[in-house]
């Protein structure tokens, strides 16, 4: 028997199911007929969960030694498939492509490893790793499932899935963040100063090209 919300995250399986995990289970409340149901995790407690309503499908890691990642499906409740990485511990964070196949996770430490799978084919498509790095929000680009938004403590980044053919690779691209006054930064571009347009003393603003060696 099973009550109580653990302040994890939750998700809509369809368009009236919210699940939510709890100690060693899945459960499952319908919000029209206040039903609830259960899934088992047969090997002890839920570590990371995801749920995805277009495909009604949702992905729960174990906590044990070398996590595994189910994918079940709803409302069957049948398993479809399990992924077995190489994280050691526990996986903190999974994320579905709201299109397509696809699967984000992360591991916690000693690996600090950023996945994604096709889950249908059972494959691990690239990896990447970071150490020492907490991650506190991970998901995909709702129009684009080449783009991940990954959220630390401290940053954000948007790590592109490069694709040819049959290999892929993760590739970083940092967010530059507003300071705590909430103002940008300023910084020197490649081709033009940085601006003063706010104080015309200095004249126009011209590319760095145009420069000459006069002051």
């Amino acid at each position: 028997w099973v009550q109580g919300f653990s302040n994890k995250n939750f998700g809509f399986i369809n368009n009236r199911t919210v699940c939510y995990p709890c100690g060693n289970y899945i459960l499952f409340l319908d919000i029209e007929t206040k039903k609830t149901s259960v899934l088992q995790c047969q090997t002890g407690q839920v570590g990371a969960f995801a749920a995805n309503g277009n495909s009604q499908v949702l992905a729960f890691s174990d906590r044990k030694l070398n996590p595994i990642i189910y994918i079940y499906t709803f409302p069957e409740l049948s398993k479809l498939t399990e992924l077995k990485g190489n994280a050691q511990l526990d996986y903190t964070l999974l994320a579905f492509s709201f299109t397509g196949p696809y699967l984000a996770s992360y591991s916690s430490i000693p690996e600090f490893v950023l996945s994604v799978w096709n889950w249908q084919e059972n494959i691990l498509l690239c990896s990447e790793s970071q150490p020492g790095v907490t991650a506190t929000s991970l998901s995909f680009n709702p129009m684009n499932w080449q783009q991940l938004c990954f959220v630390n403590e401290s940053s954000v980044t948007i790590w592109h899935i490069e694709r040819n053919n049959d290999e892929h690779h993760l590739k970083q691209k940092p967010v530059k963040l507003p300071d705590g006054q909430g103002s940008m930064s300023p910084h020197k571009g490649l081709f033009f100063p940085v601006s003063h347009s706010e104080d015309p003393y200095y004249g126009p603003d011209l590319p760095v090209s145009a420069i000459a060696g006069l002051v």
